[in-house]
């Protein structure tokens, strides 16, 4: 979460983006390692609270975001994400004029598009 970005506060948790901040050191049969960043795209897209609405919301329903969460579930409405992997060859680390194990940086997507994977959701309410 982009917690203090331009971005804002998300409207819901099946309208925000998640990633790991973190690269990842993966290994497949052969032996061969692959740098991988990994992103969630929220297939609802997009959307954030201006700083009134989340004043107003969070004083008045604290648990907004779960219950919304939930709520949606019970609807039918249910939260999809498509994963996606940065991924950059071992060999190709000292390629970039920052390092990839730096948990600060941002991988540029210019740099390094992300390719999409796979989708992920919700079916049913926990438990």
């Amino acid at each position: 979460m982009w917690a203090m970005s331009d971005r804002g506060i998300p409207r819901s948790y099946r309208t925000m983006e998640g990633f790991g901040i973190h690269t990842f050191r993966l290994i497949n049969a052969e032996g061969k390692a692959t740098f991988v960043r990994f992103h969630w795209k929220p297939l609802a897209g997009k959307a954030s609270l201006v700083w009134d609405e989340a004043q107003k919301l969070t004083g008045r329903d604290p648990d907004f975001h779960r219950r919304e969460l939930w709520e949606a579930i019970e609807a039918g409405d249910f939260p999809e994400y498509e994963l996606g992997f940065q991924l950059i060859p071992e060999e190709d680390e000292f390629k970039f004029d920052f390092d990839l194990l730096d948990p600060t940086k941002l991988i540029p997507e210019e740099l390094v598009p992300v390719q999409r994977v796979g989708k992920n959701g919700a079916q049913s309410q926990p438990g």
